[in-house]
């Protein structure tokens, strides 16, 4: 007997509905097909708008022509009490939050749902609903129509309220069909969602465990955790493998539907000496993008008159009062005759001062000079320590979530240098979206420091740049007498080249180290340095000047609980609070942004402190250094509570003091860079909490090699400059 077979859709209108038997007649309308189809079957409470599954099979009635004859038909927008609750709780309606939502449901039980659609004026049995409750409460319930049983729907597979809602707005009108559809998109577009909660959904919408559209997504979503995990290629042997876990099939039967993927350019495959790799487009694309540019760029003279400078070191001794030393001499020379450059070195060995040096040479010039960096924090130190203007890249390439860069080849910068600082944080897409920017004339000198933490997106640029051995690489590596005196950079360096740095043990020095017998007592020991003998000691502001730093989010020495606990410590009765998706929002809580907001302009990793609550409009103002940021409390799950970060949200940022947990439970994040890159971010005093052999362990670690084409890509696709010259491979300077 042929197994049964099953349909999805929205219920377009119903026919024929018999209360006593619960036979019905519906007109679905299925995604792929242009009218609705006929489904007969015993089906209860159904109405236009709902999603409905059905098994059955085909047949023709002499009555209703060509039907789908389902043996079952289940509901998949029900109008279930959790679901019901978790949408009126979910900032939907004004004056209703999570406690009266769950009054709503225990005084209704399971007749919830027919009081909102028949009696909602029942809703004044509930204490706390009045008159202008009971209408918002009936005006959204109303008004919202499909989009409500949508919400539902979805809230009923366990997605949370907030995300349901960015499932509306992505996909607006088409939500349902593109569910239908392919429920694996939700894990490609929207924050959050996961192939395996795509799964579950797709799961109940009949879509089978060995279906074309589920190898595909499994495949799909191997590579995008590939490249989450920061590299730009995978191995296509390892890439089947792990699609074939993740789905329960077989290797080859995802070898069947890669083909089908590259065809569609869904995927790209590459060769080298080294294998063959897949890609997402995206990626391969960047990696052209940036050889082709770069190659560009390097070509010809630089767009300033070299014979114009004159003694440029007479000129930084006279603007900044800086004498330079020979080295920093040497190394001005060669980034002030390159069209592209790269400074690189660890802190203290002068990278700040030539900067400075080559903005004050130029800026005589009336060069048009240009200087960005990845975050908010690290373009206003840039823009402290050069007196020149410095912003963001994302607002340099005048980033829009829907158009993306409005900066690109088609509208270009306009500059003759570009400064980039920072660049260790920067991955492939954003380096991309850079290089494509820029005029094709232009310099650009490209600054940071290779031994720090990668990109916590894909790639590894800088150390891929400074490999190729394609342009100068002026590599600092004096430590200069300011900066030798200081513990702090004395001990990043020591770490670097794989020793324990050496912590302080009098009140004069500024880097020291605290044992700690498990979490319990790191956790005890935080709380008294922070709350207590650091303000005390060094006249710090307990929330505003000292970070707390993290190797990981999750568990008991993560950054979600330790921050939960500094909170109650440091913040634990403000003025006014509230509570979102498990996590209290307070007037004069740190915060954190967790994704780029190019409409209100903060991004990923800025840090705030809120300053006003207004519970009644249900608005938010948070301070971000020197601007403040209104959200709106259905929008405050782009933030989270930030006293204690990570170690790579904390990178392109510098704190007054910087306190680092390093436990045994971190595991394999305890890792050299990570350590150098924590112990880099403090300006004046840095305290490591460290269990057992955790702190040895994370010395002894390096940072896992990424997989990246870009290297390959450098030394075998480096093509013609704009002039048709042959731009020949450069070898690195170390003064």
């Amino acid at each position: 007997m042929a197994a049964s077979q099953v349909l999805s859709g929205i219920v377009d209108r119903v026919v024929v509905q018999n209360p006593t038997t619960g036979f019905a007649v519906l007109r679905v309308k299925v995604p792929g097909r242009s009218e609705s189809i006929t489904v007969v079957g015993a089906v209860a409470n159904s109405r236009p708008g709902l999603v409905v599954r059905a098994e059955g099979d085909w047949q023709d009635d002499p009555a209703w022509g060509h039907q789908f004859a389902a043996t079952r038909i289940t509901l998949l927008a029900p109008a279930s009490v959790d679901g019901i609750r978790a949408y009126l709780a979910s900032g939907a309606i004004k004056g209703v939050g999570e406690a009266l939502a769950q009054r709503i449901v225990e005084h209704f039980g399971a007749d919830l749902r027919h009081v909102l659609d028949e009696a909602p004026e029942r809703l004044r049995e509930v204490p706390g609903i009045g008159a202008r409750t009971l209408q918002r409460i009936t005006e959204v319930w109303r008004n919202e129509g499909e989009n409500r049983d949508i919400l539902l729907f979805l809230e009923s597979q366990g997605i949370r309220p907030a995300r349901a809602r960015r499932i509306l707005e992505a996909y607006s009108g088409r939500a349902i069909e593109q569910l239908l559809a392919d429920p694996y998109a939700l894990a490609r577009d929207i924050r959050g969602i996961g192939f395996d909660t795509a799964d579950l959904l797709a799961d109940q919408l009949g879509i089978t465990a060995d279906a074309p559209v589920r190898r595909r997504a499994a495949l799909l979503e191997v590579l995008r955790g590939n490249a989450e995990r920061g590299h730009s290629a995978m191995h296509l042997e390892r890439a089947l493998n792990e699609a074939a876990t993740l789905s329960g099939q077989s290797p080859t039967a995802i070898a069947e539907v890669a083909d089908g993927l590259r065809h569609e350019r869904r995927i790209v495959e590459r060769t080298t000496e080294a294998g063959t790799f897949l890609l997402l487009p995206e990626l391969d694309a960047a990696e052209a993008t940036i050889v082709r540019r770069l190659a560009i760029l390097s070509a010809g003279p630089v767009p300033w008159d070299r014979t114009a400078l004159g003694d440029w070191e007479a000129v930084v001794r006279v603007r900044l009062a800086l004498e330079l030393s020979p080295s920093q001499a040497r190394a001005l020379a060669v980034i002030l005759t390159s069209r592209v450059a790269i400074l690189t070195g660890g802190p203290g060995t002068g990278k700040t001062s030539l900067v400075r040096a080559c903005v004050a040479c130029l800026e005589r010039q009336q060069v048009r000079l240009a200087l960005a960096a990845p975050t908010g924090r690290a373009a206003r130190r840039l823009f402290e320590s050069t007196g020149h203007e410095a912003t963001t890249i994302h607002r340099l390439l005048e980033a829009d979530i829907q158009r993306g860069f409005a900066r690109n080849a088609e509208r270009p910068l306009d500059l003759d240098l570009l400064i980039l600082d920072e660049v260790s944080m920067v991955d492939l897409p954003l380096m991309e979206g850079v290089v494509a920017a820029l005029p094709d004339r232009a310099a650009l000198l490209l600054v940071g420091d290779r031994d720090q933490l990668p990109p916590v997106g894909p790639g590894q640029v800088l150390a891929d740049l400074i490999d190729s051995e394609r342009f100068p690489v002026v590599a600092l590596t004096e430590i200069f007498r300011q900066a030798e005196a200081s513990g702090i950079v004395r001990g990043a360096h020591r770490v670097i080249r794989g020793e324990l740095p050496r912590f302080g043990t009098d009140e004069a020095g500024d880097c020291f180290g605290i044992r700690v017998r498990d979490a319990a007592d790191a956790r005890a020991k935080l709380i008294e340095l922070v709350h207590h003998r650091m303000p005390e000691r060094f006249d710090l502001d307990p929330v505003a000047d000292i970070q707390v730093l993290v190797p990981v989010n999750r568990g008991p020495v993560g950054t979600r609980d330790l921050s939960s606990t500094l909170q109650k410590v440091l913040n634990p009765s403000p003025e006014m609070a509230f509570e979102r998706f498990g996590v209290r929002f307070g007037i004069g809580d740190k915060v954190m942004q967790i994704e780029n907001d190019h409409s209100r302009e903060v991004y990923n990793g800025d840090l705030g402190i809120i300053q006003k609550i207004d519970s009644g409009a249900r608005l938010m103002e948070v301070r971000f250094d020197d601007r403040l940021v209104v959200y709106g409390f259905d929008s405050v799950d782009q933030l989270v509570s930030a006293y204690a970060i990570t170690v790579h949200k904390a990178q392109g940022s510098e704190y007054p003091a910087v306190v680092l947990l390093l436990l045994h439970e971190h595991g394999r994040m305890l890792r050299r860079q990570l350590l150098y890159t924590a112990m880099t971010r403090a300006r004046r005093l840095l305290v490591v909490l460290a269990q057992g052999s955790a702190l040895e362990r994370a010395v002894a670690t390096p940072e896992p090699a990424r997989l990246s084409l870009l290297g390959h890509r450098l030394a075998t696709e480096w093509a013609t400059g704009p002039a048709g010259e042959r731009t020949s491979p450069i070898q690195r300077t170390n003064p």
